[in-house]
């Protein structure tokens, strides 16, 4: 689509998502990064990006290595979409089978991704520049099922709702499609299934029309040898029936990426649930630290009672959890929050905690992967013997995430955190009861370390420095990875006296994996290279700065006086310096 329409019609599409009830999450590369889920500035730069490539399955190792930007074409989102653990995936229309394709052996690369990604693929069917009967045969072949999402069998052909073919099933509910995605899910399938979605039937009427704009454009690429060009066919096709519709392509193309989305939005919407009931279902919400007569112990682990025992846990995240209660003033009103009186709003009460949401974002990813993986990721944080701790264990059973290291402590409260917001979502102010992180039991931890010897370890900056270090000095004894999420900038450099204790005995980082952000990362830098620390003045900084091969770079960074070999500070380098 031509800027600014392709802009347009991607807010437009996200905001029928969201109407639906379901969560958009575009997906390009920009600057050579992954991007699952475009920000408005991200998606206006990609939009108008002059050098966007098309990136296929092939392409995304080169075009992530020489830092390029583009659009991911059905196989490569597909694999985005798969590692993300999103299950659905709405487009305009799937690749296929050129025609002729049985002599050039021209075939999209969309039709075999199918089969390694277990992601349903919601389309107005097969581009009708395609063998659409070929397509379908290879699909066939391929063992990936294909369904019209209509009352009849008719496979649609992008523009048209009757290609001529039909497909081997049909559905027209999104909790029948659902369910058929979630089936091949519960059997280890891991391949993916294509629904065809007919464009609306008000758009039908000019479909034969445009089958014939689609049918003078491959006979010119014919002519120009254009279909010999690889991944540029189907892009100079697509632009040569929009010239010789006079935009009328457009208009259908729109159409049908609208009504994808909202298919596509309602059999996502329908597959959380299936997901989310199977697993209350599966799983008793009773936990003996939650009845009445329940003997409780400061520091005891609140142990669910599972249908199943609980496999050892690969990833350990030790953190804070926390309970966000959210007010905010209604549109209606004049914008502000007066003192000493209420004022008109909504109220929301979510989960937080950064090591929290650590945690559940890893369990998200490992548990799309497979059954085997959703008790893969345990969470030890402490919670108070209140109404929002039972919240939080209530919550946790609901998502599927495990309980077992949500550590009960009786005399404190668990962390919540109040915000007042105004009409736009800016914060007015607030009260933060964070204190309980405090009490955390390191040996506790440290016991159970001993028992899962998970593959990574997680922490986050909320911990004291006391903790971390103890933390940190057990999992470097033991060669447990250690991941460090620095929370804020404030509580970026709490890692540092640990890293600091460990610097002088070993040569091994102690930290493996961080996560800052800029802002983070240039704080940890300045207190790294000041004089309280001067880490930057040790061997090891340098061994780190050496192992970067920044050749020719190296002379363009100013001198820094309180550092060896000429002493030169290096910004972003204190990242480096403790990553592997």
């Amino acid at each position: 689509m031509p800027h600014p329409v392709n802009l347009e019609t991607a807010r437009t599409v996200e905001g029928i998502v969201r109407e639906a009830g379901a969560i958009p999450a575009t997906i390009g590369i920009i600057g050579g990064r992954v991007k699952i889920g475009l920000k408005a500035r991200e998606l206006e730069y990609l939009a108008d990006a002059k050098a966007a490539i098309k990136i296929s399955r092939r392409d995304i190792g080169p075009a992530i290595a020489t830092g390029k930007d583009g659009g991911t074409t059905c196989s490569a989102t597909l694999i985005f979409a798969a590692l993300a653990g999103i299950k659905v995936f709405a487009t305009g229309g799937l690749g296929g089978v050129h025609r002729g394709g049985e002599t050039s052996m021209d075939i999209s690369a969309d039709l075999q991704e199918l089969t390694r990604c277990p992601v349903g693929l919601v389309s107005a069917g097969v581009k009708s520049i395609l063998d659409i009967g070929r397509t379908l045969e290879y699909l066939e072949t391929l063992g990936v099922p294909v369904l019209s999402y209509a009352k009849t069998d008719d496979f649609p052909a992008f523009y048209s709702r009757r290609s001529g073919f039909k497909s081997p099933w049909k559905v027209d509910d999104p909790a029948t499609a659902a369910r058929i995605l979630y089936t091949q899910r519960q059997l280890g399938m891991a391949n993916g299934v294509v629904y065809g979605v007919p464009i609306p039937e008000e758009y039908e009427a000019i479909g034969q029309q445009l089958q014939s704009a689609v049918e003078q454009a491959l006979k010119e690429a014919e002519q120009t040898g254009v279909n010999k060009r690889g991944k540029e066919v189907t892009p100079w096709l697509l632009k040569r029936v929009g010239e010789l519709t006079k935009g009328k392509s457009l208009a259908n193309n729109i159409a049908l990426i609208k009504n994808t989305a909202l298919i596509g939005s309602q059999i996502a919407i329908a597959y959380a649930d299936m997901t989310r009931k199977d697993r209350e279902d599966s799983r008793h919400l009773v936990s003996p630290a939650w009845t009445k007569n329940a003997a409780s112990v400061r520091g005891e682990v609140a142990q669910p009672v599972e249908d199943v025992p609980l496999a050892r846990a690969k990833l350990i995240v030790v953190g804070s959890t926390a309970v966000d209660v959210t007010a905010k003033a209604n549109p209606t009103s004049d914008g502000s929050t007066a003192l000493h009186t209420t004022t008109p709003g909504t109220v929301a009460v979510t989960l937080g905690g950064v090591g929290r949401n650590v945690a559940e974002a890893a369990h998200r990813i490992l548990a799309s992967q497979s059954e085997e993986l959703s008790s893969a990721t345990a969470l030890i944080s402490p919670i108070g013997n209140d109404s929002f701790g039972r919240l939080l264990v209530d919550e946790f059973h609901k998502s599927g995430m495990r309980t077992d290291g949500l550590l009960q402590v009786d005399d404190a409260r668990s962390a919540v955190c109040n915000m007042v917001v105004d009409t736009d979502g800016s914060l007015v102010g607030g009260v933060a009861d964070m204190d309980i992180i405090n009490s955390l039991d390191t040996q506790k931890v440290i016991q159970t370390l001993e028992e899962h010897r998970p593959s990574l370890v997680a922490v986050d900056g909320n911990l004291t420095s006391e903790a971390l270090k103890s933390l940190i000095d057990y999992c470097h004894q033991q060669q447990m990875p250690v991941f460090f999420e620095p929370t804020s900038v404030p509580k970026s450099t709490a890692v540092f006296p640990a890293i600091a204790g460990l610097l002088d005995r070993t040569n091994r980082p102690p930290i493996t994996f961080a996560a800052p952000n800029l802002h983070e990362l240039k704080h940890m830098y300045q207190e790294a290279s000041s004089g309280t620390w001067e880490l930057t003045a040790h061997k090891q900084w340098w061994t780190a700065i050496d192992d970067m091969a920044l050749g020719s770079e190296f002379p363009r960074v100013p001198y820094h006086s309180s550092s060896p070999m000429g002493s030169r500070k290096w910004p972003f380098s204190f990242s480096r310096s403790f990553t592997i």
